[in-house]
């Protein structure tokens, strides 16, 4: 059974709604496309706020360059009654590397920390944690369950997490922003064709999310027994 993360009160149009957050500026000796860091900068607060404001949960796997940027955003809003609205998965074979902004999010009560194990052998450098990254997102989709996924800029792990969003969730929604570039770019073909314009042309992204909220809210409506 999945875990209760989007019980909150009101109307929200995300109210109930558990939506994947995959971002992460890529490092140049290990990514050789475009990227515009600051626009996956603009583009993760821009849709964090619009998410949370909405009533959504995010669901994301820890990151150093991303979670001061949720910590921040989840910060702002006020503390819902039923509690945190960010959920970070972290494996626990960054324990010792982990950033305090991910510590943070439950300190704070503005979001839940969820550790998984590492798997026998794996270090915390690269290449060598993919075993223990792949038991993480198990983990993840199958205790959150997300009804979409959000993916901006990020390496080829934002493919691989797709691909497993994909497989586990029976459509699932997937919006992947191609403006900033990053491996998300390249996951354009998933997105609903009528938002493909606005996910590849536009830069005000506050803009561009409010338009990616309402798109899933109507998906959401449309899903609810009794719905025309």
């Amino acid at each position: 059974m999945g875990l209760n993360l989007s019980d909150g009160p009101g109307q929200a149009p995300l109210r109930k709604t558990n939506v994947f957050l995959a971002a992460s500026i890529p490092n140049p000796s290990r990514w050789p496309g475009y990227f515009d860091a600051r626009e996956i900068t603009d583009a993760v607060v821009a849709a964090a706020r619009a998410v949370l404001t909405a009533g959504g949960t995010l669901v994301t796997g820890a990151h150093p360059t991303i979670s001061p940027l949720l910590l921040y955003v989840a910060a702002e809003l006020p503390k819902d009654v039923d509690g945190p609205r960010v959920v970070v998965y972290q494996s626990a074979l960054f324990g010792n590397s982990m950033p305090a902004e991910t510590r943070r999010f439950e300190t704070e009560g503005v979001g839940r920390l969820c550790l998984t194990d590492a798997a026998p052998g794996d270090r915390p450098e690269y290449p060598h944690w993919h075993e223990s990254l792949r038991i993480m997102r198990d983990r993840m989709f199958a205790e959150t369950h997300p009804r979409a996924g959000i993916f901006i800029g990020g390496m080829q792990d934002i493919s691989v997490e797709c691909a497993l969003l994909r497989a586990l969730r029976p459509e699932p929604v997937i919006y992947a922003l191609a403006r900033p570039g990053g491996e998300a770019a390249k996951l354009m073909e998933y997105t609903p064709p009528s938002l493909q314009r606005t996910l590849t042309e536009d830069d005000v992204y506050p803009s561009v999310f409010r338009k990616v909220v309402s798109d899933l809210a109507r998906r959401e409506d449309a899903d609810q027994p009794g719905s025309p």
